[in-house]
This record gives structure tokens, sequence and C-alpha cells, in this order.
């Protein structure tokens, strides 16, 4: 605007002259007239329009304002969107490895108890406690109340009590969905499997 300013003040100075001397010497004088009060509208306008007026700065300041609320508030939305999914994350990071820390508990906790009669090992990925029988004793135990149920009704209610009870204190420490199974002597196959303190298989019978 400014470099408008200036070649319409120009363009006005030469046409006001050229006004004057055309007059003075009675040649046509109203185009340059015309001319002249065209140019000094233009250089009006071009003056009115230079940012140093207080009007155009506030303008400029309202829009420049605008902008970086803008920018800024699009910022911020993106930060916290980012900061949601990072705490997200570490939010199940964290519940991943307390869940880890109460089954490796759970689990030293069976080993101990287990001791005499097996071995007992976790699936972390199936949920599934697994006792193996080891102890010569017990297998031959086992294989006499399996082979003759009948006779052993008392102790297959105690077994499968104990692995009820089992499950259950597991789906209260560690939550649903857990397995507890003691697997047939000499096999892979469950003998009996409980799962959230449920019966889900029972060989005994």
């Amino acid at each position: 605007m400014l470099f408008l300013a200036i070649i319409g003040l120009l363009v006005f100075l030469l046409a006001f002259f050229s006004v004057l001397s055309a007059r003075q010497s009675g040649g046509g004088w109203k185009f340059l007239a015309t001319v002249a009060v065209l140019s000094a509208a233009l250089t009006i306008f071009a003056i009115i329009k230079l940012p140093y007026w207080p009007y155009n700065q506030s303008h400029t300041a309202k829009t420049t304002a605008t902008s970086s609320s803008a920018t800024s508030s699009s910022n911020t939305t993106a930060k916290i969107g980012s900061s949601e999914v990072v705490f997200n994350e570490a939010n199940q990071k964290k519940a991943a490895a307390t869940t880890q820390l109460k089954e490796d508990s759970i689990l030293k906790q069976l080993k101990a108890n287990y001791k005499s009669m097996g071995s007992v090992t976790l699936d972390r990925k199936t949920k599934t406690f697994t006792v193996t029988p080891t102890n010569a004793k017990y297998i031959k135990s086992l294989k006499t109340v399996k082979q003759y149920p009948s006779k052993n009704q008392k102790a297959i209610t105690t077994i499968t009590q104990n692995y009820e009870s089992l499950s259950t204190s597991i789906k209260k420490h560690l939550g649903k969905n857990y397995t507890v199974q003691l697997l047939q002597p000499d096999t892979n196959n469950p003998l009996l499997s409980v799962k959230d303190g449920e019966v889900v298989t029972n060989n005994f019978k």
C-alpha cells in the first residue's frame, strides 16, 4: 500500500500541475483534472490502508491473535490425545506387571504346597495351573481311586472340593478365566479340571 500511495501522489502532482499549465495556455484541462481527481482518490485510499494507522494495527493484531489461538488450540488437542494414549499404555503395562507378580506369588505357594505330591506349572497364555503327580505313593493312590471310584467316593469328593476351593481362591486374587488341573499319572490328560470354582473335567468317574 505504501508503494501505491507514493505512485498515486506522484501522478496527482503531475496531473495537478498539468491542469494549471493547461488552463493558462487554454488547452484541454478537463481530462487532466479527471486524472488528478482519480489519482487523489487512489492516494487517499492507499494512505488509509497503510498499517501504521491504529485501526489497521488493531485488525492485524486480532487476525494474528485468532490464528495463534487456533494453532495453540490444535496443538493442545493433539498433545492431550497423545498424552491419553501414553497414559493408557502405561496403565496397561502396570496392570500386566501387577498380574504377573500375583501369578508368580500364587505359583510359588502352590509349588510349596504340592511339593510332596508333584510339580506345579503355569501356562500364562491359557491361564492354566497344572499339577503333575511325581510322588510314587501319590501316583499309586490316584490310580487306585480312579480304578475303583465307587469304593473311593469320599476321596474323590475331598480332592474335588480341594481343587474347587483352590480355583475359587485363584479367581479372587487373579480374576476370572483361570483353570487349575490335576493330570492323570504318566499322561498329559487331565484327571480333574476346575475353572472359576466350577468343575470342567472329572475323569475320576
